[in-house]
């Protein structure tokens, strides 16, 4: 299956877990990648892996000024960009009580603030060439606040919203916004966790998903959906039943 067959697709945290599936994926169906992350060389060692056919760009989101320099490099070597992917994510699980300050500045920096960035810079490539689309990594977890992730589940929550707000606002623009809510995936991040992660599913498998739905129509990508429609219920309890279910869950 070649679906994106020749299209510039630029993925945002290809270096590791679902980024780094989705590459291999996107790759395989036919696409022309512009791979970006923090590492270096783990962008350079999955170029490699896909025979090199791709541009590596080493990108910081969390910094403004760098993800306005690497437009300009994406002006230079790219006539056209027809998808933007922001799967860079960072997380520390545990007590809010008990994290440091610079992590949680760290979280909201890599999961919300960096996909305003990439967001903010990019969208002007965009709207001059009268199309595209951005699709920005949210989390189950944004759907409604749980225990002992609280910077992280409040992350994914504002950026579950901005995409929302955005969808609307770009829609005339010929601009597609989606947002990609995944359950548990089996990636360095959720490594972290030390409870159990029921319905968890590897990478490969979210990075079909992730494929398939950003030609769907839907403007939520969601999955397994075995998870996500379990926990879209918790959305629509009254918070005193909400509570005593996540109290469950916290002990």
């Amino acid at each position: 299956m070649k679906s994106f067959q020749s299209q510039s697709i630029w993925i945002i945290g290809a270096s590791s877990g679902i980024g780094l599936a989705l590459a291999h994926e996107l790759a395989e169906r036919g696409a022309k990648l512009i791979l970006s992350a923090r590492n270096k060389q783990a962008l350079d060692e999955l170029n490699q892996s896909l025979q090199g056919h791709h541009l590596v760009l080493p990108l910081d989101a969390t910094s403004p000024e760098a993800v306005h320099e690497i437009i300009k490099d994406l002006r230079a070597q790219t006539p056209m960009l027809h998808r933007v992917i922001y799967l860079a994510g960072h997380y520390e699980p545990g007590a809010f009580k008990d994290s440091s300050i610079i992590s949680i500045k760290k979280i909201i920096d890599v999961n919300f603030l960096g996909a305003l960035n990439v967001t903010h810079a990019v969208l002007p490539l965009l709207l001059k060439q009268g199309y595209g689309q951005i699709a920005l990594c949210g989390s189950v977890a944004g759907y409604r606040g749980l225990p002992n992730s609280q910077p992280y589940s409040a992350m994914k929550a504002a950026l579950i919203n901005f995409a929302e707000s955005l969808h609307v606002e770009l829609e005339s623009s010929n601009i597609d916004v989606r947002i990609i809510n995944p359950g548990f995936v089996c990636t360095p991040m959720t490594d972290k966790n030390n409870f159990a992660m029921p319905m968890m599913i590897n990478a490969d498998d979210a990075a079909i998903a992730i494929a398939d739905g950003l030609e769907a129509a839907s403007f939520e990508i969601h999955f397994p959906k075995r998870l996500t429609w379990l926990m879209k219920l918790l959305q629509l309890l009254p918070a005193k039943l909400f509570f005593m279910i996540t109290r469950h869950i916290q002990s």
